[in-house]
């Protein structure tokens, strides 16, 4: 067993069907709008192709499982978790797992927090984070972090914007599933880099994405609202695509790829590749023109003519608030005043007035193609779930998919209470998004504390050591860092080793004095683990019962991997605030000890003595020690996968 150190050092570093045969007409824009609040329809729970667990089968584990993937963890009380595990389980997901940009069951910690009108737009939580309102619960030193322009110059400034959304990860209260869809989508799906479209414009686009969500709108409604955004536009640079007077294209066919490839999982394999290249893709390069961007002189207080660049895309030839003409209608694909225009792709005429228009049109038929029927399910499954699905589960996942007709939160909610999931072997690798932002939540006790803590405590800086980068994908438009990138980049272990063990980043202080005004009264926070943490029926805090506890809240696997080592080294750390080779020998700390000398003997009975200490948490010391055993347990590999056994 390797020794954790015992001086443990704090370190901060800055830093998203129409189907007719021959002609698709494109639903008028009267008719249609990707943020129209549509009528609200019971949500299927249960669909064909995906098996549901039944209620023998649904338990504690498997909702803290469902959390674990589809959530970051969430902040639901124990309680709570207990609640869903008595549940049918299609009752209990429908809980756990919604669209609602709050839900107070996964985050009960929000029920008295301001910020929860904001969770559904980081632009508001910006400006309510860095403001000086009475109800802003952000300590005053960190709210200009969060504001929108740079602190020193009058720019918009991207790191602001990467602290916002890590906050909100972990903010009391809003909803951790719907965000990291949210980030799926912006980061992993119709992937856009910060430094191609801006912070502004990446916000606008992920704010888009939240809304759309949280109204019901479909996957095929989601990716048309991706298809047409201002932000995708100016990453890939189409907003520039235009046919002269003449009638002729100059632009380029990038978009016109991705679009099925990324949005649609398209890649034209089942398709005559000279038909699909010189066709399909270059007459969408085609129906892709008459996207310019407006710009807004001064946006967000900003000097950079950058940042001007605004959301949404007018369609119709006009000037914009600069007084620059903006020739979108009359720079269209043959274009003719008020008439539509019909264009051939993917072996359908697809027709529309502009750009737009045509985008309404397409989204349906690329969602139906075969092609994307098969992968664009998997994506989000392996995303969430499982890297490593089987041939029977591959197709019990497409077929939910077809079943589920483009019905996202039924689909992802059918498959987080399948068999398919919670069976043996289902397995996952962890990205530093998955991990760091887990921990954060079950690390996280109150509202007070995720307010307090300075900047440079909780997830960011570890995220982005660990090359987890939000709005920075590293491979630009095919995605962020996975789990499978991270688990084969040694640096990456070697960082979130360092930010446990030398860092201290997950223990970090167990008070803080903060104000909530520039010159007003010191308030303090305190870590509180005996106010969560279960007593026994004497009401006593046993070593060997938080130990568990704390196992189960950040491992969950029913104690699989507790073996005897793990747990030598939890109960020493509780129950002392060293590690277990200091205690057995003070004068030779760097002994190693097996699980068979831990089994017998006198280092057995040492073990067994550490584990029966009583904890006094009105002392700060024993948060310290629960700190130092949650650096240790969070350290070892089951925090980097999932894997159900």
């Amino acid at each position: 067993m390797g020794l954790i150190g015992r001086q443990l050092k704090f370190v901060t570093v800055i830093f998203c069907a129409c189907l007719m045969s021959g002609v698709v007409l494109a639903r008028s824009p009267f008719d249609f709008d990707p943020f129209e609040k549509p009528i609200l329809i019971p949500v299927q729970l249960a669909i064909k192709g995906l098996q549901t667990l039944s209620t023998d089968q649904w338990g504690e584990q498997e909702v803290r499982r469902v959390l674990q993937a589809f959530a970051y963890g969430g902040q639901a009380t124990d309680k709570q978790i207990d609640e869903w595990a008595t549940m049918e389980p299609v009752v209990a997901i429908a809980e756990m797992l919604t669209f609602e940009p709050v839900n107070l069951l996964l985050s009960p910690q929000g029920k008295n927090d301001p910020s929860t009108q904001y969770c559904d737009s980081l632009e508001m939580l910006q400006a309510f984070w860095s403001s000086d309102e009475t109800l802003n619960p952000m300590r005053v030193a960190n709210r200009p972090w969060y504001q929108t322009l740079d602190q020193d110059q009058d720019v918009v400034d991207p790191l602001h914007l990467f602290l916002t959304w890590s906050r909100l990860a972990h903010s009391p209260g809003c909803n951790t599933f719907l965000h990291k869809l949210a980030l799926y989508i912006t980061n992993y799906h119709a992937s856009v880099h910060i430094q191609n479209t801006g912070a502004t414009l990446i916000r606008s686009y992920y704010d888009d994405v939240v809304q759309s969500l949280s109204m019901g709108n479909d996957f095929v409604d989601l990716m048309t609202m991706s298809a047409t955004h201002a932000s995708l536009a100016l990453s890939y640079g189409h907003m520039d695509n235009y046919f002269d007077q003449n009638g002729e294209f100059h632009g380029n066919d990038d978009f016109a790829r991705e679009y099925f490839q990324l949005l649609f999982g398209i890649k034209g394999v089942t398709e005559d590749e000279e038909y699909h290249e010189n066709t399909t893709i270059e007459h969408n390069a085609w129906l892709l023109t008459g996207m310019a961007l407006d710009a807004l002189p001064s946006a967000w207080g900003s000097s950079n003519r950058f940042d001007w660049l605004v959301a949404p895309i007018v369609f119709d030839n006009h000037l914009d608030a600069a007084n620059r003409p903006i020739l979108n209608l009359s720079s269209h694909y043959d274009w003719r005043a008020g008439e539509a225009s019909c264009i051939e792709i993917l072996h359908q005429m697809i027709c529309g007035r502009d750009a737009r228009e045509k985008l309404i049109a397409l989204g349906p038929v690329a969602a139906a193609h075969p092609e994307s029927m098969a992968n664009t399910p998997l994506k989000f499954i392996r995303f969430f779930a499982d890297d490593q699905l089987n041939p029977v589960n591959t197709v019990a996942v497409q077929s939910a998919w077809k079943d589920a007709d483009y019905d996202l939160l039924a689909f992802l909610r059918s498959y987080a209470i399948s068999t398919a999931f919670h069976q043996p072997g289902s397995f996952k690798l962890r990205s530093a998004f998955d991990r760091n932002l887990l921990i954060q939540n079950a690390n996280q006790l109150s509202a007070e504390e995720a307010y307090a803590k300075t900047i440079s405590e909780g997830p960011t800086i570890r995220m982005f050591e660990q090359g987890a980068l939000v709005f920075a994908p590293i491979r630009d438009v095919f995605g962020g860092q996975t789990g499978v990138d991270a688990s084969n980049d040694r640096y990456v272990f070697k960082k979130a080793w360092d930010a446990n063990i030398t860092g201290s980043r997950f223990l970090g202080k167990t008070n803080q004095f903060y104000t909530l005004e520039a010159d007003g009264p010191i308030h303090e926070w305190r870590k509180d683990w005996g106010s969560v943490i279960p007593v026994n029926n004497a009401g006593e805090y046993v070593v060997s019962a938080v130990g568990k506890w704390l196992w189960n809240r950040f491992i969950n696997d029913e104690g699989l991997y507790y073996d005897v080592i793990a747990q030598a080294q939890v109960h020493a750390l509780l129950a002392t605030g060293f590690d277990f080779g200091a205690v057995a020998n003070e004068n030779n700390m760097e002994v190693i000890y097996s699980s068979s000398d831990i089994s017998t003997g006198e280092l057995a009975e040492l073990n067994q003595s550490l584990a029966n200490n009583l904890m006094d948490f009105d002392s700060n010391d024993a948060n310290e020690r629960v700190g130092m055993a949650i650096n240790f347990i969070t350290a070892l590999p089951y925090t980097f996968a999932r894997e159900n056994e």
